[in-house]
């Protein structure tokens, strides 16, 4: 029995598909030299990583391991700190595959969590609201774009908090919008319309400059780092951390009285 023609959106649709599988390869194979990017993460080296699809933007997405510039600083900032004494433990939430080796090579005793059941790799499937880990239990915990799908994103932070020890730390990413003052969200919408007001049918804000006064006021401690003040400008360029991500906020347990 002879297959279904495809339609024509179909057929639109495969061929983008596969110029973008040809475009990642001839980077990842041909445009190697000369060497101006290298990977923190795989170790690729070219004249300029791929463009990102959604939305365009130049040298983003590295051909060989498909990191973004949100993987490749965080790999930076762990093997800057470099080896852990035994028993240091680090927690990653809705894990994305590079932090996990990394992290044990240095040391970390590595654990995970992701709402979604089908993640059969996770230590345990649980939401950030409910973690199933003792109070003071975790170093380092790794957030990165999990908190714009979240609709209370403070109370979910205090729960990070809890988990962490006296001296532990949050490392949290999230995709906000400079131009943005405050921070646009609206929970009576309906759901359908999340793609077109937040960018993406899954997100329920689109964060502005005020994420750290936010947060803060729920009671947190968040320390905003800028991308180009914790690397020097020559491993900010060479890494191509110019990008959608350009920092990290650093949460923090309050201390107790």
């Amino acid at each position: 029995m002879a297959g279904r023609r495809r339609s024509m959106s179909e057929q639109r649709l495969h061929l983008r598909a596969g110029l973008r599988r040809v475009e990642l390869r001839v980077r990842r194979d041909l445009l190697r030299f000369p060497r101006r990017v290298r990977c923190p993460i795989c170790g690729w080296t070219g004249p300029a990583l791929a463009p990102s699809s959604k939305p365009r933007k130049p040298n983003r997405i590295c051909p060989r391991c498909g990191s973004s510039e949100r993987y490749r600083a965080v790999e930076l900032l762990l093997r800057r700190r470099g080896p852990v004494p035994p028993g240091t433990r680090l927690l990653e939430i809705s894990p994305i595959g590079t932090i996990e080796p990394t992290a044990t090579s240095l040391g970390y005793t590595y654990s995970s969590t992701n709402i979604d059941v089908r993640d059969a790799k996770v230590t345990a499937h649980a939401g950030l609201h409910a973690l199933p880990f003792p109070d003071h239990t975790f170093d380092l915990a790794v957030c990165l774009h999990v908190l714009e799908h979240i609709i209370d994103d403070s109370s979910a932070l205090r729960e990070l908090g809890r988990v962490l020890k006296p001296t532990g730390e949050a490392l949290v990413i999230v995709p906000w919008d400079p131009a943005r003052t405050v921070t646009f969200e609206d929970q009576s919408i309906d759901p359908g319309q999340n793609a077109a007001l937040y960018g993406q049918h899954d997100h329920v804000r689109i964060y502005g400059a005020d994420v750290t006064t936010r947060w803060r006021d729920a009671g947190l401690v968040v320390e905003e780092q800028p991308w180009q003040e914790v690397f020097t400008p020559d491993v900010h360029k060479y890494a191509a951390l110019a990008g959608n991500d350009d920092r990290f906020w650093m949460v923090t347990r309050r201390p107790t009285i």
